[in-house]
């Protein structure tokens, strides 16, 4: 399944699991409850690779769409993933078994990785075209 993504999202998906590991090893680090903020942001991690693929999913079905379909279609799943994270953040604050905060920084992990994106993009064609 993940060979049928494009570069881009393959990209993205590093980008946001190297985020995802330096994060972590700041919240080690930082924090004296490591496991509480672990696993916030874990789940903050699993949900930006969620967006991440599903933005694409939804992105490549609203092609198929006429104009006015592919609308309408886009906005739901926007709805949807957004839905999914606000559930996601109601239950980790319900259970209390992770950080709100350290899951919306995970969560930031798709913005970080969007505004990095063409940079390792570069990168990594300089790394591919070599033969490396």
């Amino acid at each position: 399944m993940f060979k049928r993504f494009p570069a881009i999202v393959k990209e993205l998906l590093l980008i946001i699991g190297i985020y995802g590991l330096l994060a972590e090893v700041i919240v080690i680090i930082v924090t004296q409850d490591k496991i509480f903020y672990s696993v916030g942001l874990i789940i903050g991690i699993f949900l930006a690779f969620f967006m991440c693929v599903h933005m694409h999913i939804s992105i490549e079905d609203a092609i198929d769409f006429g104009e006015a379909g592919a609308q309408k279609h886009i906005s739901k799943t926007y709805g949807f993933r957004t839905l999914v994270v606000i559930i996601t953040l109601c239950i980790l604050c319900y259970f209390n078994t992770g950080s709100i905060i350290t899951a919306i920084i995970g969560i930031m992990g798709l913005k970080v990785a969007a505004y990095l994106q063409p940079f390792t993009h570069k990168i990594l064609q300089k790394y591919i075209s070599k033969g490396r």
